[in-house]
């Protein structure tokens, strides 16, 4: 009888441990291939662990409630007769591949979440990756989330296409591990070829594909750079060692997915350097014009993501749920700028962040939440729920589309830890990384369409919040001020709120007193 392990997975970026939350079976039951052993619980993620193989569960090592390293064994299974034999010829056949084989599988992306779609793929089929490095972008309706490279290696395989759907634990592709490709260029000699590899060998030399030409030298099947699964020759493998050539990234990518004929790509029957450098120039600028040709002339279609699609349905939802209005009132904001260009530098010296004017807006609104905490609520089962904390969300814009990360505990933080968060979740968001930790359980949100020259907006709430202050572009007005006109910045602000909870004087009232206190920002400064 064989055996197999239960192992602790990857589960994210900059996990090392995890918690055994529950065992689902009990050592000694039978389990069915692909059936849930247990579920796994990190600061991030919960994560059920299934069965590669149907059998018996012979040994379990940790017991609920225990903490766990990745790569740790949980238990093992004990293989059925048959299966085990399946298993054991299994490895045989395929035992350089199981060594030097490492899937990508798509992780646990946050509760209640099953299935997501690829979005972007960073890499394409034989293009080396390096440990960390992003592999593929997947999106759900709730976020868009990266998967790195556990190892260095080669893109090998990838079984989803851009815009298709996935589910968690699925297996997305195959990265052949850099040890691995290392090792077989150490042992590629006429002697440790077997019989299938040199089978390959000849069968790809007499491809048809490849010109007559460039096979009629003096190769030696066995020094061939070697990139196929399993050690096996490809095509380019022949093309690059018999010409002394090295095909980027990018021309092996345009090679595949245009299905192109390497040999009439080139000036002559022998590929050169000089060929190939100048046949891939003309590929992209043929690319290239066609996609302006077709942008110019036709219509483009290009489904909603999921992200775009979640967005759409909680703007609807909000619509349709709280009985929204906004009122708006301007502010004077030259007090702030005169502080904020007089202690900007030794801000940036000190904290080594900008002083922004996000966080006098952060400040002054957590001053009157307290003030006004109808607000800082939202309705729950014909209740109102009163928040006794203040997390503020920050809307961040992306190419993506919006997102709305966080602020922890804001009212306990200086304006140093404020600016700190909102650059850190600008950086996320840019580089995608947010996750749903990230962005869940707001009180309030601040939206600032003014960096993008906004002048004046109704910000939609963030439900169930019952309100979202909206700051805008800062303009030159004339301003009256002491029965005498000047010129003062001046900054619209817009409150909407969730009319079932918050009356017009609320609301109104909300504004008047955040335009007092950043029009004399001393007020904050010194919690007066």
């Amino acid at each position: 009888m064989k055996k197999i392990e239960i192992q602790v997975p990857s589960l994210g970026e900059s996990i090392t441990e995890a918690t055994v939350s529950k065992w689902f079976i009990k050592k000694g039951d039978k389990v069915n291939k692909d059936q849930v052993l247990l579920e796994l619980e990190t600061d991030k993620v919960s994560q059920e662990i299934y069965a590669a193989e149907s059998g018996t569960l012979l040994d379990v090592f940790f017991q609920e409630g225990e903490d766990v390293n990745i790569g740790d064994t949980l238990g093992s299974i004990q293989l059925l007769g048959q299966e085990a034999m399946n298993k054991e010829e299994k490895k045989d056949e395929n035992n350089n591949d199981s060594k030097s084989i490492k899937e990508v599988i798509v992780p646990s992306l946050g509760e209640s979440i099953t299935e997501a779609t690829i979005g972007k793929w960073m890499k394409s089929i034989g293009q080396e990756v390096a440990k960390g490095e992003p592999l593929v972008e997947i999106e759900t309706d709730k976020v868009t989330q990266e998967l790195y490279a556990e190892d260095n290696g080669v893109i090998r395989e990838i079984f989803f296409k851009e815009q298709e759907e996935v589910k968690i634990g699925e297996v997305i592709a195959r990265l052949q591990l850099k040890d691995s490709l290392e090792s077989s260029k150490k042992n590629l000699s006429p002697e440790t070829l077997n019989k299938e590899e040199k089978d390959n060998v000849n069968s790809i030399a007499n491809n048809t594909k490849l010109n007559t030409e460039v096979l009629d030298t003096d190769l030696d099947p066995t020094a061939v750079k070697r990139t196929g699964i399993g050690n096996k020759v490809t095509i380019l493998d022949l093309v690059e060692f018999s010409n002394d050539l090295t095909f980027s990234p990018a021309a092996k990518k345009s090679i595949r997915e245009k299905k192109l004929n390497i040999n009439n790509h080139y000036s002559t029957n022998r590929v050169t350097k000089s060929d190939s450098i100048e046949k891939m120039k003309t590929f992209s600028k043929i690319e290239k014009s066609s996609v302006n040709e077709l942008s110019e002339n036709t219509d483009v279609s290009k489904p909603l993501t999921k992200l775009r699609q979640s967005i759409a349905s909680r703007l609807k939802q909000a619509q349709n749920t709280a009985a929204m209005l906004t009122t708006f009132n301007e502010i004077d904001m030259l007090k702030v700028i005169e502080i904020r260009n007089k202690y900007k530098d030794q801000f940036l010296d000190k904290y080594g962040v900008k002083l922004g004017f996000m966080s006098f807006f952060t400040k002054a609104a957590i001053k009157v939440l307290k003030e006004i905490p109808e607000i800082n609520s939202e309705i729950k089962d014909n209740s109102i729920i009163y928040k006794n904390r203040y997390d503020i969300g920050i809307a961040v814009g992306t190419e993506r589309g919006l997102y709305v990360p966080v602020i922890r505990n804001a009212d306990r933080m200086s304006f140093s830890n404020i600016e700190e968060e909102i650059l850190k979740y600008g950086k996320m968001a840019k580089d995608n990384k947010l996750s749903m930790e990230h962005m869940k359980d707001g009180t309030f949100t601040i939206s600032n369409g003014g960096v993008y020259g906004s002048m004046l907006s109704t910000p939609i709430l963030n439900t169930p919040q019952s309100g979202i202050l909206g700051l805008h572009n800062i303009v030159k007005r004339p301003w009256i001020v002491n029965d005498k006109i000047e010129i003062r910045p001046i900054m619209y602000v817009a409150l909407t709120y969730d009319h079932r909870i918050v009356d017009g004087k609320e609301a109104v009232t909300f504004l008047v007193r955040v335009k007092e206190i950043i029009e004399n920002p001393e007020q904050m400064m010194f919690d007066l």
